[in-house]
């Protein structure tokens, strides 16, 4: 059986996006430096390979010039708002039920990670391990996830009245803001995140104060259609950055080329055709929006020769670059 490809559902991103705007700062150049649109956000069921979620977060707390961004929107979250939380609300009685609940919902929105809820002796654990080593340093997704993770205890079980009983563990402390700082916390791994409290609040009450909220959307593509855009993401994202092998890509989406290229098979396509695909688009943007010469473009997608992507190109789109570049700054609303 194939390992599953790491995915986060965009949807998601829209608190962040909120946040941003809230901080007078426009999300779409964030959006964009990850190749996403606010479309791609606002299409429900759509999902994306969890690096890019990761460096749309790094970059959210770049662009707001705020370590602390990512945190403190978790924290400010009403979770109620968020399909397995609002099941658990409906359902649970304690917040041990609740929490039990919520982790047997969580894999539907988030394949990239693994939530739990353990018990040793006095000590219960609320948190998440990742499913892959992570390219960059998660601190902004674990300061997102320990504040929406606390947004949630607190929202089952009141006000937390001894702050000193509970223990924030993630990849960077310095990442909370100072509405966290009454809890101690801990510095841990770039593999997960937790919550850690006395395990005899497990079988405290659930708080009826439950804030009805409209839901983020359930609607979910199939697990193929969020495969295929995942790759097709990370593609637009690296395709740029020189030649893209068939095995770097594999790499880049954790899966081995056998393994990557029997899932594309699946899908009648293969890694291929989505490499060439990647580069013409991205070829194409760059002779609208930019003066770069033919053979800048060509070299910066991996062609030692520019007139073998002369030829790919044409084969394509029907017009050489110089053709089409012509074309179409003529007609830009054409593109």
């Amino acid at each position: 059986m194939s390992k599953p490809l790491p995915l986060v559902h965009l949807q998601l991103l829209r608190p962040l996006i909120a946040g941003l705007r809230a901080s007078g700062v426009d999300p779409e150049p964030v959006l964009e430096s990850v190749g996403l649109t606010q479309s791609a956000v606002d299409q429900e069921g759509s999902s994306v390979h969890v690096m890019v979620m990761h460096h749309f977060l790094q970059n959210c707390a770049d662009a707001a010039n705020d370590p602390t961004f990512c945190a403190t929107i978790g924290s400010q979250l009403d979770p109620t708002g968020w399909p397995m939380v609002r099941d658990a609300f409906e359902r649970a009685t304690t917040l041990g039920d609740f929490l039990n609940i919520y982790v047997a919902q969580a894999y539907k929105y988030a394949s990239s990670t693994t939530s739990y809820v353990e018990v040793r002796g006095g000590l219960a654990r609320f948190g998440e391990t990742r499913r892959f080593e992570p390219l960059i340093e998660p601190a902004q997704n674990d300061g997102f996830m320990i504040g929406l993770k606390m947004a949630i205890l607190e929202r089952v079980l009141g006000e937390i009245k001894e702050p000193e009983r509970v223990l924030l563990v993630l990849s960077d402390p310095t990442v909370l803001p100072k509405s966290l700082t009454r809890f101690q916390a801990l510095r841990g791994n770039n593999m997960g995140c937790r919550i850690q409290f006395p395990s005899e609040w497990l079988s405290l009450p659930a708080s009826e104060n439950r804030v009805e909220t409209a839901f983020l959307g359930t609607e979910r593509h199939t697990h193929q259609d969020a495969f295929l855009t995942s790759i097709r993401q990370q593609l637009k994202q690296q395709i740029g950055n020189g030649g893209l092998s068939a095995n770097k890509a594999a790499e880049l989406l954790h899966l081995s080329p056998r393994k990557l290229a029997r899932q594309l098979s699946k899908l009648g396509t293969s890694i291929s055709k989505e490499l060439l695909n990647a580069k013409m688009e991205h070829a194409k943007e760059t002779l609208l929006r930019s003066d770069r010469s033919i053979e800048d473009v060509a070299t910066s997608l991996g062609y030692s020769d520019p007139s073998n992507f002369t030829r790919a190109f044409a084969k394509l789109v029907n017009a050489t670059p110089s053709e089409f570049r012509t074309q179409r700054r003529k007609k830009p609303d054409e593109y």
